[in-house]
C-alpha cells in the first residue's frame, strides 16, 4: 500500500471495527468530503464496506468498516521472514538443490494464480494477472507494446530481496510465465534506473500445446 494516508484510515477503522464519517474526520484530520473521497475509493478497491446504523431516534449513519482482503492486506509483512529464508537457501552447499526449490515455488504460485485467471488466451491473462496482482497490493497496469501488450509493475513485493539478490527477479518472471502459458521478457528494471519492471510477451501462443496424434 503506497499511500500512508490509506493505511491510517484503514488501521483506524480495524482497530475500532467501525467508524463513522464523523469519526473518520477526528481521526485524519481532514474535511468530511476528503474522508468520503477516500472511503469510497476504498470501498472500490474492495478494502472497506459499509453498513447503516440505527441508534436511537435521529438519522441512520453508515458505519464503514474493513473487509476480510483489507485484513489480510494489512497483516502482511513477511520480509524479515522473506530475506532469511532466501539467505538460508543461498548457504546450501549444493546451489542447484537451493534453485531447484525456489523453481518449485515459483511453480506452485503460479499454479494458484492460474486457477483463479480464466482468460482464454494470453491477453485477457495478462488481464487476469493484473487483477490478481493488484488484489495484494501491487501496483501494475497492461499496456500496449506494438502488436503485443506488456506488463508493467511499478511497485515492487520482494524489493528488498531483489536489491540483495536479483535471483529473485527470474524467479518472479518463472513464475508468471507459467501462469500465462507464454514465454516473457524483463525488458526493463527499476533495478536497473527505469521506473517500472517491464515483461514483455515473446511469444503470443500457448507455451504449451496438446499432443497431438500421430
Amino acid at each position: 500500500m503506497q499511500d500512508p494516508a490509506d493505511r491510517q484510515l484503514l488501521e483506524a477503522l480495524r482497530r475500532r471495527g467501525g467508524l463513522t464519517i464523523h469519526e473518520c474526520v477526528k481521526v485524519t484530520e481532514v474535511t468530511p468530503t476528503a474522508v468520503r473521497h477516500r472511503l469510497n475509493r476504498l470501498m472500490a478497491d474492495g478494502l472497506v464496506d459499509r453498513e447503516l446504523q440505527h441508534e436511537g431516534r435521529g438519522r441512520p449513519r453508515h458505519s464503514y468498516f474493513l473487509t476480510a482482503q483489507a485484513h489480510v492486506l494489512l497483516g502482511q509483512n513477511y520480509a524479515d521472514l522473506a530475506m532469511t529464508l532466501w539467505q538460508e537457501l543461498k548457504t546450501f552447499e549444493d546451489r542447484a538443490i537451493g534453485m531447484r526449490l525456489l523453481r518449485r515455488v515459483a511453480d506452485k504460485l503460479a499454479d494458484r494464480y492460474r486457477r483463479r485467471m480464466p482468460g482464454r488466451d494470453v491477453g485477457e491473462r495478462l488481464e487476469d494477472l493484473k487483477n490478481l496482482l493488484k488484489e495484494r497490493g501491487v501496483d501494475v497496469e497492461v499496456a500496449a507494446n506494438g502488436q503485443l501488450p506488456v506488463l508493467r509493475q511499478h511497485s515492487c513485493p520482494y524489493h528488498e530481496l531483489a536489491v540483495a539478490d536479483r535471483t529473485v527477479c527470474g524467479i518472479e518472471k518463472r513464475m508468471f510465465e507459467k501462469a500465462l502459458d507464454s514465454e516473457l521478457k524483463l525488458s526493463q528494471c527499476r533495478l536497473d534506473g527505469h521506473r517500472c519492471c517491464e515483461f514483455e510477451i515473446r511469444d503470443p501462443e500457448p507455451a504449451t500445446q496438446p499432443a497431438t496424434g500421430s
